[in-house]
């Protein structure tokens, strides 16, 4: 059964959000204040509703309580994103992912009772410092501490080589996670095995730390 999501706010956080969520077959929901924007989101192939996420009886006969998750993408609206959070948790909705607008809001929403605050700006940015750091190809992705999840396209080095003989655990101390190839006019995405061949300008993604996989991308990457 597709997971239903519902959405409070139609701007383009939440219309980016909507898109890609339809794309992967969730029932999606957009809810937004706004009459026109709401009739705009229809005519795009949305489900879309009229409705004032901080009126407690529209947002009770909505729906938006018993969905999978439901997302506070409201915009600059600081106060509309704190109210219709505190509403969400206070009738209990199953999961409430609230979008923050900088780091006070983000404080507020966590000790209203979010089960998830992001900061979208913020991550994209400390991603984006991430790749600009040590001048790195491919995105990287923080998890925890000092691992990221790194995509690094593969220079000559390693081609004709398969996991076993490129050694990344022994040598590099990474750890192989995908590994995208190009087949005739498609991509082909491969989980590690050893029967697979690296070719220049694969796309491999990695597990380790900053220091590990910058120096792998520096004696492996594309350009080495």
């Amino acid at each position: 059964m597709p997971k239903r999501i519902f959405i409070l706010g139609g701007g383009r956080f939440g219309v980016h959000l909507a898109t890609r969520l339809c794309e992967f077959g969730c029932e999606v929901v957009i809810a937004d204040a706004d009459a026109e924007r709401v009739k705009d989101l229809s005519a795009d192939g949305f489900h879309a509703i009229e409705m004032d996420a901080n009126d407690e009886t529209a947002l009770k006969d909505s729906g938006a309580l018993t969905a999978d998750v439901t997302v506070v993408a409201i915009g600059e609206n600081m106060q509309a994103s704190i109210l219709a959070t505190l509403l969400l948790k206070q009738y209990q909705a199953r999961r409430v992912v609230s979008r923050a607008l900088d780091a006070k809001h983000a404080q507020v929403l966590e000790r209203l009772g979010a089960d998830e605050v992001i900061l979208p700006v913020r991550d994209m940015a400390y991603r984006l410092a991430e790749r600009l750091r040590e001048g790195a190809q491919g995105e990287r992705q923080p998890l925890v501490g000092a691992f990221l999840l790194a995509e690094i396209p593969l220079g000559a080095r390693l081609a004709g080589q398969g996991f076993d003989a490129a050694r990344l655990r022994e040598d590099f101390e990474v750890n192989a996670v995908l590994l995208k190839q190009a087949e005739g006019d498609r991509a082909v995405v491969h989980e590690p095995s050893p029967g697979i061949i690296f070719s220049e300008g694969d796309i491999l993604w990695l597990i380790g730390t900053r220091e590990h996989l910058h120096r792998f991308e520096r004696q492996c990457g594309r350009g080495q």
